[in-house]
């Protein structure tokens, strides 16, 4: 028997190990079912910032995945609920699309323009434009605006092969004016994974964090003390696996072919 199968709960990513956009990943969809067959306490920690929990919930039973809206955590109402926390009354400029948008307002927060705006909130567009760099440039350069990113992923794992992520924006905003978010909601970092272990009601030592980046999901899970595997399905592939150890300096606790390798299969 596989060691991660001793685990109580399992922290899983979603694009690169149960699907890669609207595309299921058969293995990872297989292995998630068979886990709950067995008990496991299963909570999908998404990196995706163009998507609301509720587009991924259909998107996810559409995979086949008997789940609950509310075992989904994705950085649009992650990023939603901790601005809401912090400051109810937020006015937020975002250069996201319409999911974290619909996060937003189901909040009860205010998106307004730029010059309107005391929140910049940096979310992937893929139809980003000049003019959105722009303001989100002028927001950035003001120290009294809050700036959040809903998450730091350089590479995005789509159907076709990889696409850049948020961290294009993140990184594009630190080359012009050398600043860094003042807080990072999705993975690596500590806020996205405590509301992880928080909705399985599990410590860190009782989970396994299952993704497929090297340096997103692995560091995400060293910073609760949980186990992590790294799955060849997504950015992460044999070809590049030892590149990008190198690169990164992260090393798994277990690597696997697919998810289902968990199985022995």
């Amino acid at each position: 028997m596989h060691p991660l199968l001793e685990k109580k709960g399992f922290i899983v990513d979603v694009d690169g190990v149960v699907g890669r956009g609207d595309t299921p990943i058969p293995e990872g969809v297989m292995a998630v079912n068979r886990l709950r067959k067995l008990g496991k306490r299963i909570v999908f920690v998404s990196n995706n910032s163009t998507r609301s929990r509720r587009i991924l919930f259909e998107r996810l039973r559409r995979f086949g995945l008997e789940i609950k809206e509310e075992e989904i955590i994705v950085t649009t109402h992650a990023t939603a609920v901790y601005i809401r926390d912090e400051n109810k009354k937020a006015r937020v400029y975002t250069t996201g699309e319409e999911g974290l948008k619909d996060e937003l307002r189901l909040a009860g927060l205010e998106i307004v323009d730029y010059d309107e705006a005391d929140y910049l909130v940096v979310g992937l567009n893929r139809y980003i434009t000049y003019s959105d760099i722009k303001k989100a440039l002028r927001l950035c350069l003001r120290n009294d605006v809050r700036y959040i990113a809903t998450n730091p992923d350089r590479l995005y794992p789509a159907e076709d092969g990889p696409i850049p992520g948020t961290g294009m924006i993140v990184g594009a905003l630190y080359w012009m004016t050398g600043r860094e978010p003042d807080v990072i909601i999705g993975k690596p970092s500590r806020v996205i994974m405590e509301q992880a272990l928080k909705t399985l009601g599990l410590e860190g030592e009782e989970v396994a964090v299952i993704g497929d980046q090297l340096d997103v999901d692995v560091p995400a899970g060293k910073e609760i003390k949980a186990d992590t595997a790294l799955v060849l399905t997504g950015v992460t592939t044999e070809k590049n696996l030892n590149e990008l150890k190198k690169r990164h300096g992260f090393e798994p606790d277990y690597v696997l072919r697919t998810l289902n390798s968990i199985f022995g299969d």
